[in-house]
């Protein structure tokens, strides 16, 4: 995502005025932030994202990044500031609600748990997220599910605050290629303006596209052939079995042509007469 994940507040935007109470109470915020924030998934840079667009398109960001002093706070911020926090636990995972729950706790408080939750760490995390981007290897995964595992981890190391620089995700991705595309590999990287991750991945993938055409076309001639030659073998058994046939039909006449010729008749014996 394009979201800066630890933006500690929305420097050099201008203030806006927030909704209505009215209108913030009619939010469905699934809708906004279709995504729950869980600890096993490593979606935080996502969710942050989705939550970073609904605050200031509602112009709520100041519950979350700047509360006024508690004497400035009127009915209407606080109705506002109890929707936000609504919205926070409404779209984290159970495990990590449990984790952050606080009785009668502001907007900035819960917020501030959760980016603490998962920013906890962070050194430890990057170096286990970066050694599995180094060594990922794409193997049987089609070229689509290559890049996206890569985007992930890349994704994942940008919200630790360690970044993936653009010609490193290039070279990661063709470092763990399937040995069937190593020929595209020097057409790849002497490019000049050199290749970025998305036009990569998209030669890839009409490279994949092309194979796999081949490879259907292969196979519908294999078949073919398989199915001729099983067609003439069964023509030669056939006219190999009539021929044997008729030799054994000749043999047998041949056979029994003798003795017809030897007499159409025994000899019949005459008796002398004592």
């Amino acid at each position: 995502m394009a979201c800066p994940a630890h933006s500690s507040s929305s420097s050099g935007a201008v203030a806006l005025p927030p909704a209505p109470v009215s209108v913030v109470q009619q939010i469905n915020i699934r809708s906004h932030v279709p995504i729950v924030l869980s600890l096993k998934e490593s979606n935080y840079g996502q969710w942050r994202c989705c939550f970073d667009s609904v605050l200031g398109k509602f112009g709520l960001a100041p519950h979350v990044f700047s509360p006024p002093p508690l004497d400035e706070r009127d009915a209407e911020w606080i109705l506002n500031d109890h929707s936000v926090v609504n919205w926070l636990q409404t779209t984290v995972h159970t495990e990590v609600f449990n984790l952050i729950y606080q009785p009668r706790a502001s907007a900035f408080t819960v917020w501030n748990s959760i980016e603490g939750l998962f920013r906890d760490n962070e050194m430890h995390r990057a170096v286990l997220v970066e050694a599995e981007l180094r060594s990922l290897q794409q193997g049987d995964l089609s070229i689509d599910d290559y890049c996206g595992q890569l985007k992930h981890l890349a994704d994942v190391l940008r919200d630790l605050s360690h970044p993936v620089s653009k010609p490193s995700q290039v070279l990661n991705l063709l470092c763990g290629l399937n040995p069937r595309y190593r020929h595209l590999k020097p057409i790849i990287t002497s490019k000049s303006p050199p290749h970025d991750f998305a036009s990569t991945r998209s030669f890839l993938l009409l490279e994949e596209l092309c194979d796999k055409h081949e490879d259907k076309v292969a196979s519908g001639q294999a078949y073919a052939a398989s199915h001729d030659n099983s067609y003439s073998n069964s023509g030669n058994d056939s006219t190999s079995g009539a021929r044997t046939t008729r030799t054994r039909t000749a043999r047998t006449r041949r056979g029994r042509r003798p003795c017809m010729q030897r007499g159409t008749r025994p000899p019949r014996i005459i008796g002398m007469r004592l």
